[in-house]
């Protein structure tokens, strides 16, 4: 039922080579606490088990232990992603025309509807004489037509078969607005991040289809991330966030989880495994942190102040029932517990009910076979 958290890989996966130094010389002073330490556990093994096994007693069972104690306890589900601008807009156009002009470069803070680039317009230009020619035939047909039509030398399909070939070359000549389609505009204001286009070339003509331009709202950054179906029903819009970055150095900001996508997908293609898309605005401040880098966004779900908690791996669970127990140390005997289980943290429980007390040592990782009265020896404490 409780599982340590799993810390995440490096999503760089990159690997630090570091020089091994020379080995130190262990101090006389280490030397003796070590001696002490593993004399004090020869004369523990020969006082308790010895003398069982020269009686023909099996020996205690020796158990590890830990402490109830209170803390302060947070709930957390931690979660990498990229950090990018709010807003982003990748600049494009179907006329593939040859560029006569790039008005911006990487890293040019943009307004909205500013020239990014302008197109040779000849053989737009072209088309429109064209278009304009056949419209200013079809308007002549057509005003020959309707008198024709109102004189009774026409029947009506003639007549609005002009009516209608006219109307739509002047629906063809109006679509010819050269001066929106030659000069390329940001539809955002932000920064542009990306220029895939030289002069001299086609507008089309862009390593692996990239758009022209790629202009991002760098002033307001977010963060968007895929949670696991098993955590998302934790995800609330308006927790708080804490997100930090190599970039950052020890430095972490502040954010909020803005909007959580009301469908999931696929993990990835070998998993069967769903998240669900979950977007944190980030709250930059005086910073370093830029759009394209990786971040871990902490996500607070609860937290608690001065809980009784013990570690998560002294909970034994029945199986049959889902109750959960604790073994709790009574001199050498065990004390079988039945606890009601609050807030879970990375490593430790809330206590929410049960016969537990500040101190209380507890068995570290119980077993069924451990029963209530049960002689054991206590591993010394290191």
């Amino acid at each position: 039922m409780f599982r340590k958290r799993v810390n995440e890989t490096d999503s760089a996966g990159e690997t630090t080579n570091k020089v091994k130094k020379p080995r130190k010389a262990m101090s006389k002073k280490k030397k003796r606490r070590i001696i002490v330490g593993t004399i004090a556990i020869l004369v523990i093994a020969a006082i308790v088990i010895v003398p069982k096994l020269m009686g023909g007693e099996p020996p205690a069972l020796m158990v590890t232990t830990g402490s109830a104690e209170k803390m302060d306890l947070q709930q957390a589900v931690s979660i990498k992603g990229t950090i990018q601008g709010s807003e982003k807009a990748d600049v494009a156009t179907s006329l593939n025309s040859e560029i006569l002009s790039i008005l911006v470069e990487e890293g040019d803070i943009v307004h909205k509807d500013q020239v990014l680039a302008v197109l040779d317009s000849k053989d737009l230009e072209d088309d429109y004489q064209k278009a304009q020619t056949a419209l200013n035939q079809s308007k002549f047909n057509y005003e020959a037509a309707k008198s024709l039509y109102e004189e009774g030398a026409i029947s009506k399909e003639d007549f609005v078969k002009a009516e209608n070939t006219y109307k739509s070359d002047q629906i063809t000549v109006n679509s010819y607005n050269i001066s929106d389609k030659v000069n390329i505009k940001s539809p955002i204001a932000g920064t542009v991040t990306r220029v895939n286009v030289n002069i001299g070339r086609y507008a089309n003509d862009t390593e692996n289809k990239e758009p022209m331009f790629v202009v991002e709202d760098l002033q307001n950054l977010e963060m968007n991330v895929r949670i696991s179906e098993f955590d998302i029903s934790k995800i609330k819009v308006g927790q708080k966030v804490e997100i930090t970055s190599e970039v950052l150095g020890n430095q972490a900001v502040d954010g909020v989880v803005s909007r959580i996508s009301p469908t999931g997908e696929l993990k990835d293609q070998s998993s069967k495994e769903m998240v669900i898309p979950v977007e944190i605005d980030v709250n930059k401040g005086n910073t370093n942190l830029i759009a394209g880098v990786t971040a871990k966004a902490t996500i607070e779900i609860e937290t608690r102040s001065n809980v009784l908690t013990v570690p998560i791996d002294a909970l034994l669970e029945d199986p049959n029932t889902g109750d959960n127990y604790v073994m709790v140390l009574d001199g050498t005997k065990l004390k079988k517990i039945a606890v009601e289980l609050g807030l879970e943290g990375d490593f430790n429980v809330e206590i929410a009910s049960g016969e537990l007390s500040e101190g209380d040592k507890v068995v570290l990782n119980p077993t069924f076979d451990m029963t209530d009265g049960m002689d054991v020896t206590p591993a010394p404490e290191v």
